[in-house]
Parts: structure tokens; C-alpha cells; sequence
């Protein structure tokens, strides 16, 4: 007699099944637009897609969603077929994980407003500083475009999510420059309290 496998709840108590559509996310998405291009290139069957989700342990199987099924099997078929190693996954999934707060590459964060808009005086003042900073050639040079990146990554989540693009700007501006020895916080401190206490008119 042939054992049955853990997935296989044919004839079993499983609960109501849910007949309503929804929706899918971007991620199970991509996730099957992945699964679609490794079968468009043969690099992938539909069989040993289900190969590797029913070969999954049962403690396993039982905690991830349909798409995190298809994930797991994805990236065991390409281990399988020696298309990566699990050390490069390994260090890709490393990679992925050390990610900044500032990368929201494949996460969902709004819609992009492609419109143009114009900049208030604030900030093309800003802009001006940097291309100021960062236009002197040779030694010379206060800014990089890599310094200015560096710090504004380098930004507190919290403090990230409440500036907007150009405040992330002068932050780095302003951090590199006293990394740099340019001015120091104390110098900063007393142009921000007269810049604070002038009259306004």
C-alpha cells in the first residue's frame, strides 16, 4: 500500500474552500512571471514545480501561503538543475537581507507621481549648494555624489520616512561636511540659533 503524502488531503477534512477571486500581490506576481520565463525556457517543468512543493516537510508546507510553495520548489529546481549553487543563493539571499531601509526594491511603496513639479526656493537652493560643493574639481572637492548617497542611506528609518527628498539632502550635506572637517557641530549649532533668532519681517 502506497503511503499517502502530507499534501494530499483528498477525502480529508481541509475546511470550506474559499470560491471568491483576489487580487494578487506583487509578489505573487513575480512569482509566477518567474515560474512563466524558467518554463518558457525550459528551464523548468510543471512537474517538478509540483515535484518540490509536495516534497516540502509537513510543518513546512503548512506554514507558507501557495506562492511561498512555489518559491521554495523555484529555487530548489534551479539547485537541482545546477543553474545556481546554494551558496550563491545563500549569499544572495545574505545580500538581499542587508538591504538599507532606503531600498524599497520589490516592495510596495506607493504609486510614482510621474508629473513634473516646481521646486520651491528652499530647495533649488539646496540643489545649488550641492552642485557647488560637488563641482569643484581635484582636491578641492567638499562633496561626492557617492558621500552625499552614503549618508542619506545612512539615515535613522524614522528620521528617513518623515523627511522629504530634499531635506534627506541638506542632512547629507551637512553630515559630510563635518566628516570632511569643513565645519563642526558647534560652528553649526550657533549658524542654526542666530539663523533661528533673527526678526522675521
Amino acid at each position: 500500500m502506497i503511503e499517502r503524502q502530507h499534501h494530499d488531503l483528498g477525502g480529508r477534512p481541509a475546511g470550506k474552500v474559499e470560491r471568491t477571486e483576489h487580487d494578487c500581490s506583487e509578489f505573487e506576481r513575480r512569482i509566477d512571471a518567474l515560474a512563466v520565463i524558467l518554463g518558457t525556457k525550459k528551464l523548468l517543468t510543471v512537474d517538478q514545480r509540483r515535484k518540490n512543493i509536495e516534497a516540502l516537510p509537513p510543518e513546512l508546507y503548512d506554514s507558507m501561503s501557495y506562492y511561498e510553495r512555489w518559491l521554495m520548489s523555484l529555487a530548489q529546481s534551479l539547485i537541482e538543475r545546477g543553474i545556481v549553487t546554494t551558496p550563491e543563493l545563500a549569499r544572495k539571499m545574505s545580500e538581499v537581507g542587508a538591504r538599507g531601509h532606503h531600498d524599497m526594491g520589490g516592495e510596495r511603496a506607493g504609486r510614482v507621481q510621474p508629473e513634473e513639479h516646481d521646486y520651491e526656493l528652499w530647495e533649488r537652493r539646496v540643489d545649488a549648494l550641492m552642485m557647488i560643493l560637488g563641482g569643484i574639481e581635484g582636491p578641492k572637492r567638499l562633496i561626492t555624489v557617492d558621500e552625499l548617497r552614503k549618508n542619506i542611506e545612512a539615515l535613522p528609518p524614522d528620521a528617513y520616512d518623515k523627511m522629504n527628498y530634499y531635506d534627506r539632502w541638506v542632512s547629507s550635506i551637512t553630515q559630510t561636511l563635518i566628516q570632511r572637517g569643513v565645519i563642526t557641530t558647534e560652528e553649526l549649532a550657533r549658524k542654526m540659533a542666530e539663523v533661528n533668532g533673527r526678526t522675521k519681517v
